[in-house]
């Protein structure tokens, strides 16, 4: 007799156990391409910032800026090209780390740098968010082998993921509420400008602490605009609103005066607004002269310049 087929029920199971586990792995396989797309727009970001943001000139932190990027570049090729759950949950703990870095230095400083809030810092905590999400979950799904024996039965290793997203999400939301939206140096009142000599430049002007003190100046010569992300970098030097008049300083000859911003006011000489740079660590620190970056060039204040064409530091004296 010929041989009936077999019943069709009986490989059924098979069959559909072969397509749940082809789309489990297309769904990993898109949870890591879209990891390692948020991974690559978390690094470039910190390396436009290093390259053409001024970052690049801050101690520790430009250095630090350039090993994300390279991290973060790194672990995408990784995650995109390996299905290795460890890869994925590194690219994650990553993600978060960049976040953690973010928030200290919104907070209390990371090595002396504060950041201020952003619209480019926001985007840039809630792509670390979601790069956290993913790849966690990609992670997860990955060493969740349906015929692997568990070692605690019953116990899901994606519950975390959830959680943790919702803590750190809720963390960046209370750390942006309570850190400023704005840069400033405060300065003693009316005491707000001394002036210091530096060697290759000559009498600038500094903050009453010595710090020295920059203009933005755009390609006609003409006062350039620092806001947003660029008060990170050049935090503006500012008194009370309380304080009409800032006290002249014999050895700078030009004119002091203040200017409205954001419930304050900031300083200006000869019509500038006056800055100073996250990248002086120090007092008498020139390291922002001939800086370009936010749309201008940055300069010292020549203390003796008594109008504004001749206000900038163009070069060695």
């Amino acid at each position: 007799m010929p041989a009936h087929p077999a019943p069709r029920w009986l490989f059924s199971r098979d069959e559909g156990g072969h397509r749940t586990g082809a789309q489990q792995r297309s769904r990993r396989l898109a949870l890591r391409l879209v990891g390692a797309l948020l991974l690559v727009a978390s690094g470039a970001e910190h390396l436009e910032l290093n390259l053409a943001g001024g970052y690049g000139r801050i101690p520790t932190i430009g250095p630090l800026f350039l090993l994300q990027a390279a991290t973060a570049f790194a672990l995408a090729f990784a995650v995109s090209a390996t299905s290795l759950p460890a890869i994925s949950l590194g690219g994650a703990l990553f993600s978060l780390a960049t976040l953690g870095g973010y928030l200290l230095s919104l907070d209390v400083g990371l090595f002396g740098f504060h950041e201020v809030v952003t619209a480019p810092g926001i985007a840039a905590g809630l792509i670390d968010i979601a790069a956290f999400s993913v790849l966690a979950f990609a992670s997860t799904a990955a060493s969740a082998a349906p015929r692997r024996r568990r070692l605690f039965p019953g116990f899901t290793p994606g519950v975390v993921v959830l959680p943790v997203a919702l803590a750190a999400l809720a963390a960046f939301a209370v750390e942006l509420a309570q850190a400023s939206p704005q840069g400033g140096v405060g300065a003693a009142g009316e005491n707000a400008v001394s002036v210091v000599r530096l060697p290759r430049y000559g009498g600038v002007l500094a903050t009453a602490h010595g710090d020295t003190l920059y203009l933005l100046r755009g390609s006609g010569g003409e006062q350039a605009d620092c806001s947003g992300g660029c008060l990170s970098l050049w935090p503006p030097l500012v008194v009370g609103s309380s304080v009409r008049a800032v006290r002249a300083v014999p050895a700078a000859r030009g004119k002091l005066g203040l200017v409205a911003r954001d419930g304050e006011r900031q300083v200006t000489y000869n019509g500038y607004r006056l800055y100073t740079y996250a990248g002086d660590t120090g007092p008498r620190q020139s390291n922002g002269e001939g800086v370009v970056s936010f749309g201008g060039t940055w300069y010292l204040v020549r203390a003796s310049a008594t109008r504004a064409a001749s206000t900038a530091v163009t070069g060695g004296t």
